[in-house]
Order: C-alpha cells, then structure tokens, then sequence
C-alpha cells in the first residue's frame, strides 16, 4: 500500500509539471496586438503622424514592442488612427516602456498634437481559423468586426475552420481572425482581416473562394454556409484601414 501510494503521488507531481510546462509554453507562443485609437486634433494630422513615426523608431522599433499606426479610411471611424503594439502576450506587457524617458518623449512631441483618445483593445490571433498567403506587409486591410449571437461561438468555430481549409487549398490569399480578450458588451469580438494591396482588387469577384469551398463540401454547401453565417453574426462592422502609415 505504501509503494501504491508513493507511486500515485510521484505521478500526480509529474503530470501537473507537465501541465504546468504546457501552459507556459501556451503563453510563450501566443500573439496578441494591443490596440489604442487616438484623433489627432485638425490640421496636425501630419505632425502627429511624424511624431508617433519618431517615438516608435525611438521606443518601439522592434520585438514584442514593437509599434506602428495605422489610419481608418472608411465608416465611422474615419480620420481616427490605430496606435498598434505586438505581436506580444499579457506577460509582455509587464515590462513595456512606460515612465521616464518613454512617457517624456510621448508627453512632450506626441500628447500636443491629439484631440482624444479612443478605446484601448487587446486583440489575440487565432492561428487555427487563419490563412496567411502574405510574404510582406500589405498596404490595406479590410476588417470585419463580428458582434456573435450569445452561445454560436461552436457554430462560427465549425464554419471558419472549414473557410481555412478552402483558403489553404487556393492559397492566394489571406484570412486573418483575432478575437478581443475584453469583452465590453459592444459588438467587437471578432475581427476578420482581409490584406490587399490595391484598391482594384477589391474590383475582383472572390467567386473563387466559393468554388474551392463547394469542391471540398459538395455543391450548394457555399450557399448552406451563408446562411448559418447570418444566423450566428447580429451584426458587422466593416472597415479599410491603411497600414504603417509614415
């Protein structure tokens, strides 16, 4: 009984290192880009462009730190910009540039030429329901923020896994999802991110991504999966946001 027990003991040790281990390294894996929306006060557009170029290449050039703006075109949002932060995890954060000379030089050439500051968001990538086709940075992104019917996350999950399957099988373009970590009661927990480059491209009728789908899912599957779509969304919020602006 003795042996029994020490054994039982030794293994329950072992298996909550190994879970320990696992979720340490869950957290060292995970992306996730920290979001904070500012206006620039009117006529200084430019100014504040140059002083947020100047403190990121100063403070936030590379790493887990690593920051650029972008700028909402469409909706709205329009004229606002999106300070952006990351990809990082919550552990980053704890040691983030902050007081001294970061907050001095933030202080000092950015805070002068701001009108307000927006909502401060935390947004993680989900690697599952992605396809990422990009070699380099886009120039424009079209975001779709979700708003999930209460209990359809299992549905939206189902149906995005099968959208990747399709996007890897016709491998010319991306699709990114995040999901915000703060749920504010405000429609914003799911981010779709499609990158472009050109405006003409939107021109294009992406009809392919639907006979992909119906090859790997039988015919009228497209259809079938566009109506569950509309099932489980309340509502979108639809966006073009222009990348690293400088």
């Amino acid at each position: 009984m003795k042996t029994n027990k020490f054994l039982m003991i030794s293994v329950l040790i072992v298996t909550l290192l190994i879970t320990s281990i696992s979720i340490a390294q869950e957290k060292e894996t995970y992306q996730m880009v920290n979001l904070q929306y500012i206006m620039p006060k009117v006529g200084m557009e430019k100014a504040f462009v140059k002083a947020v170029t100047d403190h990121n290449n100063l403070y936030h050039k590379d790493g887990v730190y690593q920051a650029s703006l972008d700028n909402i075109l469409t909706g709205g949002e329009t004229g606002w910009y999106v300070w952006l932060m990351g990809p990082n995890t919550f552990s980053d954060l704890d040691g983030s540039p902050g007081e001294g000379a970061h907050m001095d030089h933030w202080t000092k050439t950015v805070a002068p030429t701001i009108q307000k500051y927006g909502r401060s968001e935390f947004w993680k990538y989900n690697e599952k329901f992605s396809y990422n086709a990009e070699k380099e940075t886009p120039k424009y992104e079209n975001i779709w923020i979700l708003d999930l019917k209460r209990g359809d996350y299992y549905r939206f999950k189902a149906l995005m896994l099968k959208i990747k399957v399709a996007h890897e099988k016709k491998a010319d373009d991306s699709i990114l999802i995040y999901e915000n970590q703060f749920n504010a009661n405000d429609g914003r927990e799911i981010a779709i991110v499609w990158p472009f480059n050109k405006w003409a491209e939107l021109d294009i009728d992406n009809g392919g991504i639907k006979k992909v789908y119906e090859e790997l899912n039988g015919e009228g599957s497209w259809q079938d999966a566009m109506e569950e779509w509309t099932e489980i969304t309340e509502s979108i919020n639809s966006q073009v946001w222009e990348i690293s602006v400088k």
